[in-house]
């Protein structure tokens, strides 16, 4: 039998600025899914060209890695770690002989975008991607900031900051100007995804496609920056940071409109876009903070640590080999991170189980009162005001649908844990 890999996998080599002990290896494979292996699978990998029994296999991967290993211990490798992973296709013995083909095990990340659906392909995206890519240049990044803080200033010197409620109040009277307040919103968001796409090609990586879906309980707009995994510390955050530079220099295009004008509603707009802004750092769920953490310390997926964390901080309890292989300050840091993150969660799903019985009959009768007042207002010809209406009605229901939705997600595992759980105690009392 000579093992291959699957059509498609790529290679890319150590993963930089890693926060591991051991150094870490990334391959990217046929469905764009970027995996880690240690250096022994990596070597074995890089071994496998389809031309080489499992003994000449063995041999390449001993002189390689240093160390003799057996052509039994890499037939183990292949099914038990490479193959599950998609990594290697199924033998051709194996195929004829009609063995079942496993699935690739694809992650299941923990409060990831998995309500999506692409739009602009990976061609299109690759061709914005060039366009803005001149927006890194060093110089051209200096003259954004500059020009977005100087503005900021002179908003704030010009009284700007007391204009805000009567701006907000004006948007009462004339729904057709919040109509156009979410406009430059939904408009700025996919500004923010062309930064991460821009900065990703910029670095040497290949941007995937752009899209939407429901994130949590909110409609997000998405880049897929997977392959800036191949890039060193530096790229992979300039990656993460395209989105909120992009950001600046919305706001600082508005600004200027806004002192050119003096209309009210680009004043909202600046100061609903700093918020959203602002909170895109946050480090508790999957925004661009959570990213920055993440390339600043050399970890992926940081969620998918935070369970060996707990068990390590229980007293008594050893601390669990997937901590103990990071770095001493790479461990404190996402130890710290950890007690942020849980009680934030906590403090989420208590407040929502809390609330929905209260609020939900206030949200029933406001969506009748909704659908009424788009009824009286279509009937008067105030189209502006019915399609404002519209959004709100959207706007109304896309939070529950989404909390259905997250919880469809994160229930089913406990409640099948408490019923293993039951089955194994049921299972002991029988014996006993």
């Amino acid at each position: 039998m000579a093992p291959r890999l699957a059509a498609g996998t790529e290679l890319i080599g150590e993963y930089q600025g890693s926060g591991f002990q051991e150094p870490r290896y990334i391959l990217r494979r046929p469905d764009g899914q970027v995996i880690q292996l240690p250096r022994l699978l990596y070597l074995l990998v890089a071994s496998l060209d389809g031309q080489r029994d499992l003994s000449q296999v063995a041999a390449v991967l001993s002189a390689k890695f240093g160390k003799e290993v057996q052509a039994q211990q890499v037939s183990y490798l292949i099914d038990d770690r490479l193959r599950p992973a998609g990594i290697v296709t199924v033998d051709q013995q194996s195929a004829e002989a009609g063995a079942p083909a496993k699935a690739a095990v694809k992650s299941d990340p923990l409060l990831a975008l998995k309500f999506r659906i692409g739009v602009v392909p990976e061609r299109v995206v690759w061709r914005i991607a060039g366009f803005f890519g001149p927006m890194f240049w060093p110089a051209m990044i200096l003259a954004a900031l500059a020009g977005f803080v100087g503005l900021d200033v002179l908003i704030i010197a010009r009284g700007g900051l007391g204009q805000i409620v009567p701006a907000s109040l004006s948007l009462v009277y004339q729904p057709s100007l919040t109509l156009l307040v979410l406009a430059l919103l939904l408009f700025s968001a996919a500004f923010h995804e062309c930064g991460h796409v821009s900065a990703c090609r910029y670095g040497g990586a290949k941007p995937g496609v752009m899209g939407f879906g429901l994130y949590l309980v909110w409609p997000a707009l998405y880049s897929t920056v997977t392959d800036s995994y191949r890039l060193g510390r530096i790229g992979r955050l300039r990656t993460d940071l395209g989105g909120v530079y992009f950001n600046a220099v919305f706001i600082t295009g508005m600004s200027l409109a806004y002192l050119d004008t003096g209309a009210p509603w680009l004043l909202v707009a600046i100061v609903a876009l700093h918020v959203e802004t602002a909170a895109q750092f946050l480090p508790m769920i999957r925004l661009d903070g959570y990213y920055i953490l993440s390339d600043l310390i050399g970890v992926p997926d940081l969620f998918s640590r935070m369970g060996p964390v707990l068990a390590s901080l229980i007293p008594g309890r050893p601390t669990h080999p997937r901590v103990l292989e990071l770095k001493p300050w790479v461990r404190r840091t996402i130890t710290l991170w950890v007690l942020i993150v849980v009680p934030s969660l906590l403090y989420w799903v208590i407040g929502f189980v809390i609330v929905v019985p209260q609020v939900l009959p206030v949200v029933w009768h406001q969506l009748i009162w909704l659908i009424h007042a788009v009824n009286t207002a279509a009937a008067a010809g105030h189209l502006a005001l019915a399609t404002l209406t519209v959004v709100n009605i959207i706007l109304l229901l896309l939070p529950w649908m989404g909390s259905l939705l997250l919880l469809s997600m994160i229930v089913p595992g406990p409640v099948r844990w408490l019923l293993a759980r039951c089955g194994a105690i049921r299972s002991q009392g029988g014996r006993s």
